[in-house]
């Protein structure tokens, strides 16, 4: 039996997160047996729905996380951090962005130290200052990891390109769907109520600027302007730091009864169950996991054309507004993905054979 310790900071609610929790749920614990190490303790959202074969190890540093992306790498990993003095066959920072969790994962002993990568950090690094100031401080740690791991073929070209590992071992693994949960929340009850006259529209994400919601508001409002008698709502599940710039944005825009900010859900499938399109007009992605989530409830997809590099098998659209414009509503019928995952477990056990993915 192999044994792999994961790395990750937090388990609050975000995309990297809820991909470890499937990655974790869907592993072959016959043959792997497995550690968490997570730093804080006060943000575990998702911590409870953690596959209880896990063994949750905290390493508890005391002082606010973002504080070791500003010091030099090389000074980071002369911590002394609580991990178990066993041999593991592989340790994987599986959260990418944290100088702590990669200087823990490099503290472990372990035959193979691999990275995930979950973002274009090429245009991560152009369009956001602070990741610049981040990846000043610790772009030395790529150097020590044996294997990198991509999300997307999207994601593998920007992190050579910018990091200087085009001599390291990378790989494309998509995330795993866990459909299985979707279908079974979907089927929950919720209060949220849409017009059965009227074309409802989804989009799921953090509202930062990397997810491009004023992209997707000033292009609403071009579908609003260009609709004449067709009906149209625009529901956003999410929360961040944009969110009152944005509602400012609606609110210039004269789409306040058009547009419902539904904030973070712990369970958004329910509500896009009720939907018949959704929407996504990020800048940049790594995958983007929920289009394939909206890709297993059926509805009609609509992302930009950039998009499509970061997620297989899904059409991106060259204009969202016209896409949009003759789309009818329709009914659906669920779609469990079955051979899109098997592939991702399949790519997994390769991983940790050390065979080619």
């Amino acid at each position: 039996m192999k044994k792999i310790a994961f790395f990750c900071y937090d388990q609050q609610m975000g995309g990297i997160q809820k991909s470890l929790i499937n990655l974790l749920d869907n592993l072959d614990y016959s043959k792997y047996e497995v550690d968490l190490y997570l730093f804080n303790k006060e943000d575990s959202f998702f911590v409870n729905t953690i596959n209880k074969k896990v063994n949750i190890i905290y390493l508890n540093i005391g002082i606010y996380h973002k504080v070791f992306n500003c010091i030099p790498f090389r000074l980071v990993r002369l911590l002394k951090f609580n991990v178990k003095k066993i041999q593991y066959d592989y340790a994987i920072d599986f959260d990418s962005y944290q100088a702590l969790t990669a200087a823990a994962c490099l503290k472990t002993n372990a035959k193979k130290h691999i990275m995930w990568i979950h973002n274009d950090v090429y245009l991560k690094y152009q369009g956001e200052f602070k990741y610049r100031i981040y990846h000043m401080f610790m772009k030395h740690k790529y150097q020590y990891f044996d294997k990198f791991v991509g999300v997307s073929d999207g994601v593998i070209g920007p992190f050579k390109a910018l990091n200087g590992t085009a001599n390291k071992e990378l790989f494309v693994i998509p995330n795993y769907i866990d459909t299985n949960e979707i279908y079974e929340k979907s089927k929950i009850k919720t209060d949220i109520k849409v017009a059965k006259d009227t074309y409802n529209l989804v989009s799921v994400g953090r509202l930062t600027f990397q997810k491009g919601y004023d992209i997707l508001i000033n292009e609403y409002k071009k579908i609003i302007d260009a609709a004449e008698d067709k009906k149209y709502h625009l529901y956003i599940i999410g929360d961040g730091e944009e969110r009152s710039s944005l509602e400012h944005l609606v609110k210039q825009k004269k789409l306040n009864d058009k547009v419902t900010f539904l904030g973070s859900l712990s369970n958004p499938y329910n509500v896009m169950k009720l939907m018949d399109g959704f929407v996504l007009t990020s800048r940049y992605e790594g995958q983007g996991m929920v289009i394939l989530e909206a890709k297993a409830l059926d509805l009609d997809i609509f992302i930009t054309e950039h998009l499509t590099q970061y997620v297989d098998g899904i059409k991106g659209c060259t204009d969202i507004k016209e896409a949009i414009l003759k789309a009818k509503k329709r009914d659906h019928s669920f779609n469990y993905l079955k051979d899109y995952n098997h592939k991702i477990m399949v790519s997994i056990d390769r991983l940790f054979s050390d065979e080619e993915c």
